[in-house]
């Protein structure tokens, strides 16, 4: 189902990068992705990353299917996270999640609060707390940990994320590199691989050190065998500053 797509597509294009100052970090920047179904196309995603003036980051991701579908599926998927951003990580104060345009409508809202190390969930009319831990990150910003590791020249991490109610444990690792040609361009990667335990997914990620680390590929087969690809078609020449 394309909401289901756009959905995998966002989680695994959930890759933030902010920078404050030129030795801490990453410039602001647009990047879209055409994502594909079984190597069909089926939909867009646009990712936005900005600076609020009080220097908190602000992550945003929108996916919307591309016309020849639409009439099938109208499902919109927005996602944005809302915190604060240096060298060593990042510490979402606020995720947002809406599912729109299908009659399957989802909102969802996560307030962490640092003080007392938990997150209050609001999932449509539900509410609950759970304890998380130093570090722990929203589904959205999971890849931006990884990507500074990268930076870092680490080559296997592992995050707690506050994801569907529950502390869920996201681990990435360097597997290689390969030259890949998208849309965007023809890039050196790095090919990560998001390492699951009885999980029948496979998730694959290439991120170009030209590009700050932001993926320029994204590669999932779910269990039923069905692949989805999602690949870099443009991006702010911002990213390319410190070539």
């Amino acid at each position: 189902m394309l909401s289901t797509d756009r959905t995998r597509a966002g989680l695994l294009l959930a890759t933030a990068l902010l920078a404050a100052t030129a030795d801490a970090a990453l410039p602001e920047f647009e990047a879209s992705y055409e994502l594909k179904r079984g190597g069909l196309p089926v939909g867009n995603t646009m990712l936005t990353l900005s600076r609020e003036a009080d220097g908190r980051y602000r992550y945003e991701s929108h996916s919307w299917p591309l016309s020849w579908v639409s009439w099938i599926r109208r499902d919109r998927l927005q996602e944005s996270s809302l915190g604060f951003l240096d060298k060593s990580g990042v510490r979402p104060l606020e995720y947002n999640y809406e599912r729109s345009g299908s009659g399957r409508e989802r909102k969802a809202l996560l307030l962490f609060d640092w003080d007392n190390m938990r997150v209050e969930n609001q999932v449509n009319d539900s509410r609950w707390s759970m304890d998380i831990t130093a570090g722990t990150l929203d589904k959205l910003t999971s890849q931006l940990g990884m990507i500074l590791a990268l930076h870092r020249g680490e080559t296997d991490v592992t995050f707690d994320v506050a994801d569907g109610g529950k502390l869920k444990e996201y681990r990435f690792r360097v597997v290689g590199k390969e030259t890949l040609e998208v849309p965007a361009g023809t890039f050196v990667t790095l090919k990560i691989a998001r390492l699951r335990e009885n999980s029948q997914y496979e998730t694959y990620i290439w991120c170009a050190p030209a590009l700050e680390y932001i993926p320029v590929r994204i590669w999932q087969s779910a269990p039923d065998g069905t692949e989805y690809q999602s690949d870099l078609e443009s991006f702010s020449e911002s990213l390319r500053g410190r070539e």
